[in-house]
């Protein structure tokens, strides 16, 4: 079958091949709690180039959206042959989400909701889940203020979409350039009773007068930004920001030293780092798309394309380049 998989010394080179084995041959059975899916559409994330093989496995791919091929015949799940499904893949089960199939675990995925797409559906995993994981950290509520770095990026604009529906008072941080984009063309000027303002980095003098402004005032601020490779890092200027005791600032990527404060339990008060969640998720995808239908906006689908060497290439090619908007969807008809 068609898939992207993790080459090189390392596994950290992405490939395409037409003669990756299926994930479960005719003879083979689903364990407890995993269903075969023909995978429709797959979305892709930084995650995915940059774990390497040890971690990630040989296939390549979080995020899927597909039909429930077959199931565990053990199983007392809710899911049944030709179900409509969306979610994640778990790192280093089967084959990866760019494939045309994968094995997933029920407790991973939802049933997808009609009024998504495919393609609108594999964007949700990975960027979605971190921002209500996030939220949660941050303990976000109706009318806390929330602060988004990178808010143009995958997980910046779903964490914009979701702090907006829970009704939060929310600041983006992104380039002007992007301002029209983040509030226009996600879907966000079509909602109604949103309070959302947006600060353009690249202007010093507008990040000079916010950061001066708004000393003790966000409930939770979340970083997409710091560590994600070019340097950037707000957290010390950002900081202050938080409310006194309460507020909770919440990173989402990090170099060797963030890395060390997190795997020795040394993180400074109120700081939290967040990888992507490995934990249970599919009552956050029920409530990510109940957050979603109630505000009628929908994952942003940055670039689409079909699922070939040359697709697979292109598309990595752009996300490497850290100038999409939204999302990165992989077609697999």
């Amino acid at each position: 079958m068609r898939a992207a998989i993790r080459t090189g010394l390392l596994g950290t080179t992405i490939a395409f091949t037409k003669d990756k084995p299926h994930p479960l041959p005719d003879s083979a059975e689903l364990k407890q709690n995993e269903i075969l899916i023909k995978v429709k559409s797959a979305a892709i994330n930084p995650v995915d180039y940059k774990l390497p093989r040890f971690i990630g496995g040989k296939g390549v791919g979080f995020d899927v959206s597909g039909v429930v091929e077959r199931v565990c015949p053990t199983d007392a799940s809710d899911f049944s042959v030709g179900d409509n499904v969306f979610g994640r893949v778990r790192a280093g089960l089967s084959s990866g989400s760019l494939a045309d199939y994968a094995i997933v675990s029920t407790d991973r995925i939802a049933k997808k909701p009609e009024w998504l797409s495919f393609d609108e559906a594999a964007a949700i995993g990975t960027a979605y889940l971190t921002g209500v994981h996030a939220f949660k950290l941050g303990n976000v509520k109706e009318g806390a203020s929330v602060l988004v770095i990178g808010a143009s990026g995958g997980c910046g604009l779903a964490g914009i979409q979701l702090a907006v529906a829970m009704k939060a008072n929310v600041v983006g941080i992104c380039s002007g350039k992007n301002f029209d984009f983040v509030q226009g063309e996600s879907g966000i000027d079509q909602m109604e009773n949103v309070n959302l303002e947006l600060i353009d980095y690249t202007d010093d003098k507008a990040m000079s007068e916010f950061k001066e402004k708004n000393v003790g005032k966000f409930n939770c601020i979340y970083d997409t930004a710091t560590g994600s490779g070019h340097g950037e890092n707000y957290v010390s200027s950002m900081a202050k920001l938080l409310r006194d005791e309460t507020g909770e600032y919440v990173q989402i990527n990090g170099g060797m030293t963030t890395l060390m404060r997190y795997y020795t339990g040394t993180m400074k008060p109120q700081h939290n780092f967040f990888l992507t969640s490995d934990e249970d998720n599919q009552t956050d995808l029920v409530e990510i798309t109940r957050l979603l239908k109630s505000t009628g906006v929908k994952p942003h689908i940055d670039l689409l394309k079909p699922f070939d060497a040359k697709s697979v290439a292109e598309g990595f090619e752009h996300l490497k380049g850290r100038r999409t908007k939204g999302k990165i969807v992989f077609n697999m008809e």
